[in-house]
């Protein structure tokens, strides 16, 4: 029996937090002014949110598809309805960075616009993502290939098997020091950790037992990457099992439009930047002001590309 759907509030906020951490880190980074290493450290460690949407989904996919009694025969429409889900607004994201001139008509080369569409661009020696940020889509559809293939023999597993495995080709990724960003083993440890969050929310661990493997498994990235590679996908996974409060409404709204806010960010505050920097020079009023127009136009790009695919995808079963 699952848990109360309460408990999934967690996304909610997590997702809206990680949203945020990216745009500071973009700020940061088209900003361009020197900043103490500090305030710097800061701003860069917004860039965190990519590690927590991948434990997201290292939870939330395995967890929705196990509702359904999943086989591998629904792996076609498991691909569709992600598909459906993901991409419209993906695209509408690169002919807006056309429209906007971001990326120059004059260099468009159909070779390019194939392999970003297929998030294939790191295959190709000399073509490169529209986006920065793109390369994490790239990631996030490797996993949904890999879970929506082997997700019915893992669950066909006892759960601490399962539990190994998924850990367990993470593990070999540390220490055989697997650092190719571009492919989603370099960042398996996250999915893992969301993973065993999915297999104690379904029952099929005890609490107890979860956060154990947990531990064990988080320190031995500690141990093979970083204290803060292994220490996010801990706490994050802690957030998703125990925050069981509605966040205030600025929360939920951030979380409904992280999608959006991810895709569209850059853009913005390309443009804000650029006009507002002659008239503003105060950083804190720049920086309040660029994510105020971030989370504004990712309302608005929700509304009108993302809300309608997002409902269509679920008449999907």
């Amino acid at each position: 029996m699952f848990r109360q759907q309460t408990k999934i509030e967690s996304i909610v906020l997590l997702r809206g937090l990680a949203a945020l951490g990216v745009c500071a880190t973009h700020y940061y980074i088209i900003n361009g002014d020197k900043f103490s290493p500090l305030i710097k450290q800061l701003f860069m460690s917004g860039q965190l949110g990519v590690s927590i949407f991948f434990v997201i989904s290292g939870f939330v996919l395995p967890y929705s598809i196990s509702k359904i009694n999943y086989t591998i025969a629904g792996f076609p429409n498991f691909m569709l309805k992600r598909l459906l889900r993901i991409e419209p607004p993906y695209w509408a994201t690169i002919a807006l960075l056309f429209i906007v001139g971001i990326v120059p008509w004059q260099s468009f080369d159909i070779r390019q616009l194939a392999v970003n569409i297929f998030h294939i661009a790191p295959l190709f020696k000399n073509y490169n993502w529209y986006s920065p940020i793109f390369w994490t889509l790239s990631i996030e559809f490797q996993y949904y290939i890999l879970l929506g293939l082997f997700f019915s023999p893992l669950m066909r597993c006892k759960p601490a098997v399962s539990i190994l495995i998924i850990c367990g080709i993470s593990v070999i990724s540390v220490l055989a020091k697997l650092n190719i960003r571009d492919l989603v083993f370099t960042h398996w440890y996250d999915f893992a950790a969301g993973y065993i969050a999915f297999m104690c929310m379904t029952n099929k661990i005890r609490t107890q037992t979860a956060i154990i493997y947990l531990a064990a498994f988080c320190a031995i990235v500690v141990w093979g990457v970083s204290i803060i590679t292994g220490t996010l996908p801990f706490i994050t996974v802690v957030i998703i099992l125990f925050f069981n409060k509605k966040p205030y409404k600025p929360f939920l709204f951030l979380g409904n439009v992280s999608y959006s806010l991810y895709l569209t960010h850059t853009v913005v505050i390309f443009f804000f930047l650029k006009f507002a920097k002659a008239y503003l020079s105060n950083q804190v009023v720049l920086f309040t002001l660029a994510i105020l127009f971030c989370v504004c136009f990712a309302a608005l790009f929700y509304t009108i590309i993302e809300k309608p695919v997002l409902r269509r995808s679920k008449k999907l079963q």
